[in-house]
């Protein structure tokens, strides 16, 4: 290795498209002929960060991190110390650190790459609560979306709130299954959050065989038979007709940029609503008591 080489770690969790964006952002405003960067993904064991962090000892590196599960973020600072290596996570203060482990001032080139401002941040928190909360996982949390997804498999969940993140809305997603019931917070959440996804039986049929084509499995098995999936919608009509504040939202056909324009349109406005009900009842209160 140059010893005037300067190496970076990049670890992230899942795809760390986050963890990329943010330092391709921040080493925008440095000299970089000299610098080398390292991705690591899928980064979501002990043994496997005990192994990232032997080789960047080797080197000498910066290892800048997003890790959510806070049993592996504490494992990784704690041996990174021990290694005395530097760390960071990038939702700290990136570009003060790669300032003081470069040895460069920043150039501070105004919109170099793109601006990294409050919303660039939000749009990085929505992208990772995204990530963590896909598919039903972390219904703890559940609490702290923005908007909930609910629909039968392959009903465009995980892309809609991929997409709907980079706006900058925390979105959960949550499947349904005629014999499983959905986590118990879905119910206990604001219900104005939720969302429920309709498709077409055709549609779905098409989008399922799909599926089975790119996994290399034949697109006549179950999951995409025409009469089972009849059954499914069959019940998921009767699920929702049981939660009639819920919105649907027919998505056979459309594109996930239509899609999610229409949510995001009518959860403002429902958000709106309530707020003017709210500001009505405040003053009728007041009235009433005067």
């Amino acid at each position: 290795m140059n010893p005037e080489q300067k190496i970076i770690y990049l670890v992230g969790e899942r795809t760390g498209q986050t963890i990329s964006k943010v330092a391709e952002a921040v080493l925008s405003q440095f000299i970089t002929d000299n610098i080398q960067v390292r991705v690591f993904t899928m980064v979501e064991d002990t043994t496997l960060i005990l192994s990232i962090l032997s080789r960047a000892q080797q080197e000498k590196a910066l290892v800048a991190y997003t890790i959510v599960a806070p049993h592996n973020r504490e494992f990784l600072e704690r041996e990174a110390a021990k290694r005395e290596l530097e760390t960071v996570d990038v939702m700290g203060n990136f570009i003060v650190k790669l300032s003081l482990f470069l040895e460069q001032r920043p150039l501070g080139i105004p919109g170099k790459q793109h601006q990294i401002d409050a919303n660039y941040y939000r749009r990085i928190e929505a992208v990772e609560f995204a990530v963590k909360h896909d598919d039903g996982r972390s219904p703890h949390t559940l609490h702290r979306a923005d908007i909930v997804l609910v629909g039968l498999s392959r009903t465009g969940k995980t892309p809609l709130s991929a997409y709907m993140a980079q706006m900058g809305w925390k979105v959960a997603n949550i499947p349904l299954f005629p014999d499983i019931s959905p986590p118990e917070e879905t119910f206990a959440i604001d219900q104005v959050k939720v969302y429920g996804l309709a498709i077409e039986p055709d549609a779905l049929v098409r989008v399922r065989q799909e599926r089975l084509k790119y996994l290399g499995l034949p697109d006549d098995a179950k999951y995409a038979d025409r009469s089972k999936i009849l059954q499914e919608i069959e019940w998921c009509q009767t699920f929702y007709r049981k939660h009639p504040h819920w919105p649907l939202i027919d998505v056979s056909g459309r594109a996930i940029e239509e899609v999610a324009a229409r949510i995001t349109q009518l959860h403002s406005a429902r958000l709106q609503a309530r707020q003017d009900r709210d500001s009505h009842r405040q003053a009728q209160r007041r009235v009433s008591r005067e």
